[in-house]
C-alpha cells in the first residue's frame, strides 16, 4: 500500500508522573484539533508508558527522556525521538516529515515497539 493510502499515525510517549508531560499534553490536543481541521488525515494516541499493555507493546526499548513522540504511516515509523514540549515543535515536525526519506535506518526494536503500538492502539 503506498504511503499516501496509509494513515499518518502520533503516539505521545509519556509519563502520568511527568510533569514536562502534564504541561505538554494540551498543546498535543492543540495540534491535534488544528490537524482535523487539515487536509492531513492524523490519527493520534497519548499514552502512559508505564500502562502495562504499553510497557508490553515498547519491549526492549526504554524511554528515556520525556515528552518522545513517533509518528508512522499505517505500521511504518518514520520518525521515534524527544522532542522539546511546544505545540510549534511538533506542528513543524509533522509538517516537515517526508515520509519517502523519514525512518532509514531505524533501530529495529523500535521500528518493532511501533508496530506493537499500532496492533494494541488501532486493532
Amino acid at each position: 500500500m503506498p504511503f499516501e493510502a496509509r494513515p499518518l499515525r502520533l503516539i505521545g510517549l509519556c509519563a502520568a508522573w511527568c510533569g514536562v508531560c502534564r504541561e505538554f499534553h494540551p498543546a498535543f490536543e492543540r495540534v491535534l484539533a488544528q490537524q482535523a481541521s487539515s487536509a492531513l488525515a492524523l490519527q493520534a494516541q497519548w499514552v502512559d508508558v508505564e500502562d502495562p499493555a504499553i510497557s508490553d507493546a515498547l519491549g526492549d526499548v526504554d524511554i528515556e527522556t520525556f515528552p518522545t513522540v513517533a509518528i508512522g504511516c499505517g505500521e511504518q515509523l518514520l520518525f521515534w525521538g524527544e522532542i522539546l514540549p511546544s505545540e510549534t515543535v511538533l506542528r513543524q515536525l509533522l509538517e516537515r516529515l517526508d515520509p519517502l526519506q523519514a525512518g532509514r535506518g531505524m533501530d529495529v526494536c523500535k521500528q518493532q515497539a511501533w508496530q506493537a503500538l499500532c496492533q494494541l492502539l488501532w486493532p
